[in-house]
């Protein structure tokens, strides 16, 4: 069975940041340092379960005047369930209830598919294969369509 919780703030970090360190660290080879940051005494970040086991996680956090998605993963073991879909959809729901009209997120162009499946658009492409992809409004429908 799938379930989901919120956590906001440092007191539940290991709750997620488990998560990001065997998918940003481990299997991607990033610095620890990009695991967590201040940003996470703050942001929420949602966890979704598999069984009531961590499978994925992701953030929404407010930066520079705009709801911004990131910090996106889903153990490898657990991929191809459509679990990515979810967590995204998730965060734009939080991000309309508290206020957004536009959601953002910056991710690889490798993950673009899976937010223009959700109708996140491509506002502006960076360094590194790095896009900035927006949503306006909400999600509708059903998740994993």
């Amino acid at each position: 069975m799938v379930s989901t919780k919120w956590f906001q703030g440092l007191n539940n970090l290991d709750n997620f940041l488990e998560i990001r360190k065997k998918v940003f660290c481990e299997e991607l080879n990033m610095d620890e340092k990009y695991a967590t940051d201040f940003y996470d005494e703050f942001a929420f970040n949602a966890v979704l379960y598999d069984d009531e086991k961590p499978a994925g996680t992701g953030r929404l956090l407010f930066k520079d005047g705009k709801y911004i998605i990131d910090k996106l993963c889903v153990l490898n073991e657990y991929r191809g369930n459509a679990y990515g879909n979810l967590i995204i959809r998730m965060l734009v729901r939080k991000a309309v209830t508290i206020g957004a009209e536009k959601t953002y997120a910056e991710i690889n162009k490798i993950n673009k598919p899976l937010f223009e499946k959700i109708g996140f658009i491509e506002v502006s492409s960076g360094e590194n294969n790095k896009v900035l992809m927006m949503k306006t409004g909400d999600v509708g429908g059903h998740c994993c369509n």
